[in-house]
Protein backbone atom coordinates (compact mmCIF):
# COMPACT_ATOMS: atom_id res chain seq x y z
CA UNK A 1 0.00 0.00 0.00
CA UNK A 2 1.15 3.42 -0.99
CA UNK A 3 -1.01 5.76 0.79
CA UNK A 4 -4.40 5.35 2.00
CA UNK A 5 -7.52 7.83 3.77
CA UNK A 6 -10.74 8.14 4.49
CA UNK A 7 -12.37 11.43 2.69
CA UNK A 8 -14.84 12.73 5.35
CA UNK A 9 -17.11 15.75 4.62
CA UNK A 10 -19.55 16.73 6.90
CA UNK A 11 -22.04 18.03 4.54
CA UNK A 12 -21.59 15.93 1.65
CA UNK A 13 -24.22 12.81 1.89
CA UNK A 14 -26.34 11.52 -1.05
CA UNK A 15 -29.25 11.45 1.26
CA UNK A 16 -30.30 15.02 1.27
CA UNK A 17 -32.55 14.55 3.72
CA UNK A 18 -30.23 13.37 6.64
CA UNK A 19 -27.18 14.88 7.86
CA UNK A 20 -24.26 13.32 8.93
CA UNK A 21 -23.68 12.57 12.48
CA UNK A 22 -21.43 10.17 14.76
CA UNK A 23 -24.26 7.75 15.14
CA UNK A 24 -24.61 7.33 10.92
CA UNK A 25 -22.90 9.36 7.96
CA UNK A 26 -21.44 8.55 4.55
CA UNK A 27 -17.84 8.92 3.84
CA UNK A 28 -15.06 7.70 0.85
CA UNK A 29 -11.98 5.80 1.40
CA UNK A 30 -9.30 6.46 -1.44
CA UNK A 31 -6.28 4.07 -1.53
CA UNK A 32 -3.19 3.79 -4.14
CA UNK A 33 -1.06 0.59 -4.41
CA UNK A 34 2.08 -0.24 -5.37
CA UNK A 35 1.90 -1.45 -7.99
CA UNK A 36 0.64 1.54 -9.83
CA UNK A 37 -0.07 5.32 -10.10
CA UNK A 38 -3.60 5.25 -9.96
CA UNK A 39 -6.02 6.05 -7.02
CA UNK A 40 -8.98 4.32 -6.32
CA UNK A 41 -12.20 4.74 -4.26
CA UNK A 42 -15.37 3.59 -3.46
CA UNK A 43 -17.86 5.69 -1.23
CA UNK A 44 -19.00 4.39 2.15
CA UNK A 45 -21.32 4.36 4.98
CA UNK A 46 -20.61 4.11 8.67
CA UNK A 47 -22.54 3.30 12.17
CA UNK A 48 -21.77 3.43 15.71
CA UNK A 49 -21.05 0.21 17.45
CA UNK A 50 -20.03 1.14 20.66
CA UNK A 51 -16.34 2.52 20.64
CA UNK A 52 -16.07 2.04 16.93
CA UNK A 53 -17.51 2.76 13.48
CA UNK A 54 -18.25 -0.25 11.35
CA UNK A 55 -18.47 0.51 7.70
CA UNK A 56 -19.58 -1.16 4.41
CA UNK A 57 -18.85 0.12 1.29
CA UNK A 58 -20.76 0.40 -1.58
CA UNK A 59 -21.13 -2.06 -4.42
CA UNK A 60 -20.05 -4.96 -2.30
CA UNK A 61 -16.55 -3.37 -2.00
CA UNK A 62 -16.15 -4.90 1.32
CA UNK A 63 -15.93 -4.22 5.23
CA UNK A 64 -13.76 -2.47 7.55
CA UNK A 65 -13.74 -1.07 11.25
CA UNK A 66 -12.50 2.74 12.03
CA UNK A 67 -11.88 3.01 15.77
CA UNK A 68 -10.98 6.38 17.43
CA UNK A 69 -7.19 6.68 18.30
CA UNK A 70 -6.58 9.97 19.64
CA UNK A 71 -5.88 11.97 16.49
CA UNK A 72 -6.03 9.45 14.55
CA UNK A 73 -8.69 6.19 12.85
CA UNK A 74 -7.19 2.74 13.02
CA UNK A 75 -8.43 1.13 10.08
CA UNK A 76 -8.89 -2.65 10.36
CA UNK A 77 -10.06 -4.88 7.40
CA UNK A 78 -13.29 -7.15 9.02
CA UNK A 79 -15.17 -10.14 7.61
CA UNK A 80 -12.84 -12.42 7.74
CA UNK A 81 -9.00 -13.57 6.22
CA UNK A 82 -10.13 -13.84 2.74
CA UNK A 83 -12.28 -10.50 2.88
CA UNK A 84 -10.61 -7.55 1.12
CA UNK A 85 -11.61 -4.06 0.69
CA UNK A 86 -11.77 -3.11 -3.29
CA UNK A 87 -12.45 -0.84 -5.04
CA UNK A 88 -12.62 1.07 -8.94
CA UNK A 89 -10.05 3.32 -10.48
CA UNK A 90 -10.15 4.81 -13.83
CA UNK A 91 -8.89 1.87 -15.86
CA UNK A 92 -9.35 -1.21 -13.42
CA UNK A 93 -10.07 -2.71 -10.28
CA UNK A 94 -7.66 -2.57 -7.08
CA UNK A 95 -7.65 -4.07 -3.65
CA UNK A 96 -5.94 -4.71 -0.39
CA UNK A 97 -6.29 -6.95 2.88
CA UNK A 98 -7.13 -10.34 0.94
CA UNK A 99 -5.50 -13.92 2.56
CA UNK A 100 -1.88 -13.56 3.57
CA UNK A 101 -1.96 -9.88 3.02
CA UNK A 102 -0.18 -7.17 5.45
CA UNK A 103 -2.54 -4.48 4.72
CA UNK A 104 -4.91 -5.05 7.10
CA UNK A 105 -4.96 -2.76 9.51
CA UNK A 106 -3.77 1.02 9.43
CA UNK A 107 -3.02 4.18 11.59
CA UNK A 108 -4.20 7.33 9.81
CA UNK A 109 -3.51 10.56 11.25
CA UNK A 110 -5.99 13.33 10.46
CA UNK A 111 -4.23 15.18 7.79
CA UNK A 112 -5.05 18.21 5.33
CA UNK A 113 -8.48 18.04 3.01
CA UNK A 114 -5.86 19.37 0.38
CA UNK A 115 -4.30 15.11 0.07
CA UNK A 116 -7.90 14.03 -0.17
CA UNK A 117 -8.64 16.44 -2.97
CA UNK A 118 -5.58 16.09 -4.68
CA UNK A 119 -6.43 12.28 -5.52
CA UNK A 120 -10.01 12.72 -6.71
CA UNK A 121 -9.60 16.32 -9.06
CA UNK A 122 -13.07 17.63 -9.53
Amino acid sequence: MRALFIDFDVDARSDETRRNGADDFEAGVGFMLKRSPEWYGQALSCKTAGDRFDCLLEADGGTFTLTPRGNALRLDVTGGPDADIHAEGSNDFGSFGGRGSDDRTFLLPRTDRAACDAAFPK
